[in-house]
């Protein structure tokens, strides 16, 4: 027995050192180089592109048992640029179909990938092969290469390190994709599903944002069939993780997908802070008493399409306990036919409070760090830096016919409030037409219709706007610069504007508003500190003229107008006529740097004007020069101050028209009548 068993262990032995030597023989006699034109070959073949391995082909016995080669690069026979690079792959096989020349892949690892995708301004890229056959034919295979049988039945796909450079010239893109790792088990093309998972670094290079992005799924593709089917799909954006399914069929021929998706709630700001606002926009996130706990958003979707048409038959929004519905439907041009989008948006309650920007705060300046001797000019800071203008989308609305509705119940934006809103949204061969019919608005509404014909060299704007009954008490709450008023305002305005861009835009609209303040209360502060700095210059024993004025008076009439004539900078015509008052001004407002420059006269009439505010004589019919020049964040009290160099002037001939009348009376009264004339015209030489 102990020599049958010696006997066998010593059989057993020699088969294993003649298998081994049998191996060893076998990896002496083949060269793996023998492969390299088989793999070139079929990759050509399949592809139509050309991949040089200009390293060797090695025996590799690690990471995995196989073949190893080095510094591979791809190119295509029309662009001058290299496609892509590759420093190393490991390939799994099967060492037993190496007997029959045969290479069986089960296994494919390759780190430093490093892939190019160029597009010209012609929208070319340098991957497109349609014209290889024509410009870098084939090279028919070798002997070597048809002798040589090449099967994938690969059972794990390891990616490592990998990168990507997107320029496109065209659509003006930069964006590359680093670190990027991408592994599958029992990875195959005939419908039997496999899980992989992706995760990379993209950066764009343009906004100079950056974001690391993970994908994970089980995959089902039917390569022949032309199907693909993504279950169990997760992305990662952080904060954002989006959970769903994706499938796409037929997209060898007539490709079309569905697919929907369901978000986890997360922070909505920490999202804007890290991919949309910038930087120095971050502090605008929370104002107020929000906090993080108040702003949880999540977002689900359904789509589907195809190469013509993409659907969202449903998307809904969620911030915090609002909700807002959406759906919408895209066909792709074609021909000369445009495209179309159609889209309805509703919803119950929608705060955009945090996310736009607020009227002005109150101011923070003090009367003490203004002189009273100072025109409000002094008040003004260094105009601001202009501002980037902004072009009009005029292409978009020429290539495009767009139908929108918007119902939202109770609407918060930028600090106002709107209610009922239901606005219509209209795109049709270049004409844009926005359609606000009445909107609830502090227990008034607003009406507006906006026109934009793109069609006119330059593109013409046209806007008609209806305020009525709007309750400026219940405004100023929310608009600190109405804080001065009180009553029912009334407003109709039709204006015109001309241009590209939103600059250009502003720099042209001209048009008309008048307006009214019904059952009126209004804080006259500012024009008794006018005319009580006027006082000071007056005649002496005339006293402060406003000290006895109320801080609040209420108008019989308070109505007015304003003309823009050649955008809102300048030429600006205002005219307010409060009974016995009325101002006139003449000025622009410099959006750059969020201040105004307006030349005022004010001027107070005697009887038969209602005599609401009752004025001395002397001040009576004169239009005293005042000049408003602030900031908008100045306080509401240092806007306007008087013109001092003109009100003494204004003073000088006041004095010097007494003067003259009461002498003109005294040669009425006591010169004959027959040397009156030529008395007068010795006195008015000698006042003069």
């Amino acid at each position: 027995m102990k020599k049958l068993i010696s006997v066998l262990l010593l059989t057993l032995g020699s088969v294993i050192v003649f298998a081994v030597a049998a191996l060893a023989l076998l990896f002496l006699v083949i060269s793996p180089d023998r492969y390299k034109p088989a793999i070139e070959s079929l990759f050509a073949q399949q592809t139509g592109l050309q991949l040089n391995i200009a390293g060797e082909i090695d025996w590799a016995f690690t990471p995995v048992f196989g073949l190893s080669m080095r510094d591979l690069r791809l190119t295509n026979g029309g662009s001058r640029s290299e496609l892509a690079s590759l420093s190393s792959i490991a390939i799994k096989i099967d060492p037993w179909a190496l007997v029959d020349s045969r290479i069986e892949m089960q296994e494919f690892i390759a780190s430093n990938l490093h892939i190019n995708w160029l597009v010209d301004a012609n929208g070319v890229s340098n991957w497109q092969t349609a014209d290889n056959a024509a410009t870098a034919p084939l090279a028919a295979p070798t002997a070597s290469a048809e002798a040589t049988e090449i099967a994938a039945s690969i059972q794990q796909i390891t990616v490592s390190n990998a990168s990507l450079s997107i320029q496109d010239a065209q659509r003006g893109i930069n964006t590359s994709f680093s670190n990027l790792n991408l592994t599958s088990q029992n990875t195959n093309l005939e419908s039997r599903p496999f899980p992989f998972e992706l995760s990379f670094n993209v950066a764009d290079n343009t906004a100079g944002q950056a974001a690391t992005v993970s994908i994970a799924s089980n995959a089902t593709i039917d390569y022949a069939a032309g199907n693909a089917r993504f279950d169990n799909l997760m992305l990662k954006l952080n904060p954002l993780q989006f959970s769903g399914s994706l499938v796409a069929q037929d997209f060898h021929n007539n490709l079309s997908w569905s697919g929907s998706l369901a978000s986890n709630t997360f922070p909505l700001s920490d999202f804007l802070d890290l991919y949309v606002r910038e930087a120095a926009d971050s502090a605008l996130a929370l104002p107020g008493d929000y906090s993080a706990d108040s702003d949880q958003f999540s977002i689900q979707v359904e789509f589907n399409g195809n190469s013509q048409q993409i659907n969202v038959p449903m998307l809904t929004l969620a911030l915090d306990d609002m909700r807002l519905n959406a759906d919408a439907a895209y066909t792709l041009g074609s021909g000369n036919a445009p495209a179309n989008l159609r889209y309805n948006l509703a919803s119950d309650v929608l705060d955009l409070n945090r996310y736009t920007s607020s009227p002005l705060e109150e101011p923070t300046l003090s009367s003490e760090e203004i002189s009273p001797e100072e025109p409000a000019a002094t008040v003004a800071s260094a105009p601001a830096a202009p501002s980037q203008d902004t072009p009009l989308p005029i292409e978009l609305l020429n290539s495009m016919n767009v139908q929108g509705t918007h119902r939202i119940n109770t609407l918060a934006l930028a600090g106002l409030t709107f209610t009922n809103v239901n606005v219509g949204l209209t795109v049709q061969n270049g004409v844009l037409n926005l359609d606000v019919p009445p909107v609830g608005f502090y227990n008034g509404q607003l009406t507006s219709t906006i026109n934009l014909d793109t069609r006119q060299n330059p593109p013409s704007l046209n806007a008609l706007g209806s305020i009525q009954n709007v309750n400026v008490a219940q405004l100023a709450q929310a608009l600190p610069a109405a804080r001065f008023a009180e009553g029912r305002f009334n407003l109709e305005s039709l204006h015109t504007a001309r241009g590209r861009t939103v600059n250009e835009l502003l720099n042209s609209i001209s048009g008309t508003s008048s307006f009214n303040l019904a059952d009126n209360a209004i804080d006259i502060s500012i024009i008794k500190q006018v005319f009580s700095s006027v006082s000071v210059l007056s005649p002496a024993g005339t006293g402060d003229l406003a000290q006895r004025w109320p801080d609040v008076v209420r108008f019989n009439t308070l109505e007015g107008h304003l003309i823009l004539s050649g955008g809102i900078a300048q030429n600006q015509l205002l005219n307010v006529v409060m009974d016995n008052f009325e101002i006139s001004a003449n000025g622009g407002i410099d959006l750059p740097a969020e201040s105004f420059n307006y030349d005022v006269l004010l001027t107070a009439f005697g009887e038969p004007a209602e005599q609401t505010v009752p004025v001395a004589p002397l001040y009576q019919g004169v239009g005293w020069p005042v000049v408003c020049n602030a900031t908008f964040a100045s306080e509401v009290s240092q806007y306007c101050g008087p013109d001092f160099s003109k009100v003494r002037d204004l003073f000088v001939q006041i004095s010097r028209n007494e003067v003259q009348r009461r002498v003109q009376d005294a040669v009425t009264d006591q010169v004959p009548q027959d040397l009156q004339d030529a008395a007068r015209g010795l006195l008015d030489r000698i006042l003069r």
